[in-house]
């Protein structure tokens, strides 16, 4: 070495042994590994927040429909009750409508039989 190399290398300070692998990375135009570890710890970390995030709105979604699910079965509970005691009455009613409709429909026979007799 000559007398300038020792005078700069002593005034950029002592030289460690990363020096010569990191001359060596850069002048490959590789990546530095440290960075690109980094980069990947980096990667992942966002990516478990996404996950972590995407969790949560899940847990969210399913707290909805858990409540839209109870309330749909409140509703069924107050509504079953009086339908059950209505059915029969509708069922009632709609045979009585039935026997209705068949005397009328005899009515109308006997009256269209009747019809030449009152001419």
């Amino acid at each position: 070495m000559t007398s300038t190399d020792e005078q700069s290398t002593a005034a950029q300070g002592p030289s460690s042994p990363l020096d010569g692998v990191n001359d060596l990375i850069r002048s490959l135009g590789l990546d530095n590994p440290l960075a690109t570890g980094a980069k990947a710890v980096d990667q992942a970390r966002r990516s478990v927040d996404a996950l972590i995030a995407s969790m949560e709105l899940f847990v969210q979604s399913m707290d909805n429909i858990n409540q839209v699910a109870a309330r749909v079965n409140r509703l069924l509970d107050d509504i079953e009750g009086p339908l059950r005691q209505t059915i029969p009455h509708v069922s009632g009613a709609l045979s009585a409508l039935q026997r209705l409709s068949e005397a009328t429909s005899g009515i109308n026979d006997l009256a269209r039989r009747l019809g030449p007799l009152g001419a």
